[in-house]
């Protein structure tokens, strides 16, 4: 999809990770305006809006209902929710697999700690197909008057039978993640295949306590403007992205390390209202270089392929 960047309609996707927020906002704004102009096939009606909305809640109260048991520490009410394959994947230990060990090693977790609070902090959802979704975010755990543990989590949503369930649920570390280990992006980068061109300038804003990043898109004689913020929620300790364009169009997400890499995970809106949300690997070449490559894409209700990975390299110096 990367291969041709004035005919791809995800840069700006794939712009809005941690790096590169928000590639081609106008450009892939004015793809989805024409091929609305020209057809009505990728249109999302009102009532399909309506029903997405009706699937966000229906999951939402699945959610609900685990939290609640973990809080009454009900092992067979947090089994309730899950699939009958489903899988517990802890960042820590071996999996467990199927609703009835699940149920067991909850019991045995309850009996073990039974004063436990649960708290999800969602940064995305995202819809895969009609009849499953992927949420990620904050999983806060607080055991008795303990202070709250931070981890991230990623739960597979299923419909199954009219009923939206869990699939799997799956924790990772949160650690070693501040703004101060993105302190090597300060400066001006480039990336250039085609015709298309960007431009993009990291430096501290404030007290050092965000990265800022300016970005300018050619192509097509046509030129887009934006910013990004990267920095530290106070609140959950997430290392957080936002992004500003010029038409309107904004996106938002978390950025967590995984080795080597970084993954970060964005959605947002066009200027056009159609929603998009994309997970990006970037990894670290050295010091002047870097490749990111965006995955799990979706535009609307449109899964869109994997993209192969994009080298950007830091701008030589004009001096």
């Amino acid at each position: 999809m990367l291969i041709d960047l004035q005919k791809t309609r995800c840069w700006q996707q794939l712009g809005c990770a941690c790096v590169l927020l928000v590639i081609a906002g106008t450009h892939v704004s004015a793809q989805t305006q024409k091929s609305k102009e020209t057809s009505t096939t990728g249109q999302r009606s009102a009532g399909d809006a309506g029903s997405r909305e009706k699937e966000r809640a229906a999951i939402r109260k699945t959610v609900d209902e685990l939290v609640a048991a973990f809080a009454k520490g009900d092992a067979e009410a947090a089994a309730a929710v899950l699939t009958d394959e489903a899988e517990l994947i802890p960042f820590a230990g071996e999996s467990v697999i199927g609703r009835a060990a699940i149920q067991k090693a909850y019991a045995a977790h309850f009996e073990k700690h039974p004063q436990i609070e649960l708290k999800l902090t969602t940064a995305s959802l995202r819809f895969l197909s009609r009849n499953a979704a992927v949420e990620e975010g904050t999983m806060h755990v607080t055991f008795g008057d303990g202070a709250p543990r931070a981890n991230h989590f990623s739960l597979l949503h299923l419909r199954e039978d009219g009923k939206w369930l869990i699939g799997e649920i799956r924790e990772s570390t949160a650690d070693d993640e501040g703004l101060s280990e993105l302190a090597w992006i300060i400066g001006d980068w480039t990336a250039k295949q085609g015709e298309t061109e960007l431009n993009i300038k990291y430096d501290w804003f404030g007290d050092k306590a965000f990265l800022r990043g300016t970005f300018t898109i050619k192509f097509n004689e046509r030129t887009v403007t934006g910013m990004q913020l990267i920095g530290t929620d106070p609140q959950t300790g997430e290392l957080k992205i936002w992004v500003f364009e010029h038409d309107g169009g904004f996106a938002e997400g978390t950025c967590t390390r995984d080795g080597e890499s970084w993954l970060l995970q964005t959605s947002g809106a066009f200027a056009t209202g159609e929603e998009w949300s994309a997970r990006n690997v970037l990894l670290r070449v050295n010091q002047d270089a870097f490749t990111w490559q965006p995955v799990l894409r979706t535009i609307g209700d449109e899964r869109v392929e994997d993209a192969p990975p994009i080298k950007v390299v830091r701008a030589k110096s004009s001096k």
